[in-house]
């Protein structure tokens, strides 16, 4: 009986918790494309701090990107670790949108970066 009503509890919380609105929008502001020649990917997100493309634990290492594509509203600066990134807070800094069609990207040149700081304009 004890049980039942626990659970009664817990299972009439869970709609409102689903369902709560969140505050943790984050502008989109393009994405980077992590393998030559396929389709992967990862999002870049308008923090408006240094932030690494994902950790990949099958290097034990922060994933480096090939090539970006910026959408409108967004400035993005792009390097190669964190210190680097923490000590140029202020550029330099690629506006998009990104020039061209939508399937053209814009290729890094070598080293590759690792780590982002976008911000809205």
């Amino acid at each position: 009986m004890l049980l039942n009503i626990i659970l009664t509890t817990l299972l009439s919380a869970l709609p409102s918790t689903l369902s709560a609105p969140t505050s943790d929008f984050n502008y989109q502001c393009g994405y980077v494309f992590t393998k030559p020649n396929a389709n992967v990917h990862a999002g870049l997100s308008a923090f408006n701090s240094c932030t690494d493309f994902f950790y990949n634990s099958t290097i034990s290492d922060y994933q480096d990107a090939y090539a970006y594509k910026l959408f409108g509203g967004c400035k993005c600066g792009f390097y190669v670790g964190w210190e680097e990134c923490v000590s140029k807070v202020g550029g330099p800094f690629q506006e998009g949108p990104t020039r061209g069609e939508y399937w053209e990207v814009v290729n890094f040149a070598e080293p590759k970066p690792k780590w982002y700081n976008c911000f809205q304009v």
